[in-house]
C-alpha cells in the first residue's frame, strides 16, 4: 500500500514538474529515472518473468514506455534563457502520458478480469515509468546539455 502511495504522489509530482518551466541540468535529468529504478528494483521481490507470453508482454511494455519516453522528449518545448537550458511540457507532453497510464491501466485491467496477460507487479510499473522517464531525459539532453559537444566537436 505504501508503494502505491508513493507512485501516486510521485508520479505526478514529476509530471506536474514537466509542465512548468524549468532549468535542464545532468542531475535533473538523472535524479528522477533513478529514483524510479531503485524503487523498482527494491520491490521487484516475487516478480515471475517465465513463460514466453510473460517475456512478450514485458517486452512489449518496455517497448512502448520507451517509445512513449522518445516521443515526449522530442515534444517538450525547449529555449536558452540567461545561457541556461529551460524545458517546459505541453498539451502533447500530457497527451502521452495520459496515453502511457491508460494502456497500462488498460492492460492491467484485461489481466486481472481474463487472466490471459501476466499482471505486473508494482516493481515493474516502477521500472517501466524509470524507464520513460530515462529515455525521455536522453532525448532532453541530446537536444540541450549535448548539443553544445556536438557542435564544438563538428567544429
Amino acid at each position: 500500500m505504501t508503494l502505491f502511495l508513493v507512485l501516486a504522489i510521485l508520479l505526478p509530482w514529476s509530471i506536474w514538474r514537466q509542465m512548468h518551466a524549468h532549468e535542464v541540468t545532468a542531475n535533473g535529468l538523472i535524479k528522477l529515472p533513478t529514483i524510479f529504478a531503485i524503487v523498482g528494483v527494491a520491490t521487484l521481490g516475487g516478480a515471475d518473468f517465465s513463460g514466453t507470453g510473460t517475456l512478450v508482454y514485458l517486452g512489449a511494455s518496455m517497448l512502448l514506455s520507451a517509445a512513449l519516453g522518445a516521443w515526449r522528449g522530442a515534444s517538450l518545448s525547449i529555449w536558452r534563457e540567461g545561457g541556461a537550458w529551460i524545458s517546459k511540457g505541453n498539451r502533447l507532453t500530457i497527451g502521452l502520458w495520459v496515453t502511457l497510464i491508460a494502456i497500462k491501466f488498460a492492460l492491467g485491467t484485461i489481466a486481472s478480469v481474463t487472466g490471459d496477460l501476466p499482471t505486473e507487479t508494482v516493481g515493474e510499473v516502477f521500472l517501466f515509468l524509470g524507464l520513460s522517464f530515462a529515455v525521455q531525459n536522453v532525448v532532453v539532453a541530446r537536444r540541450t546539455l549535448w548539443s553544445g559537444a556536438r557542435q564544438a566537436a563538428t567544429a
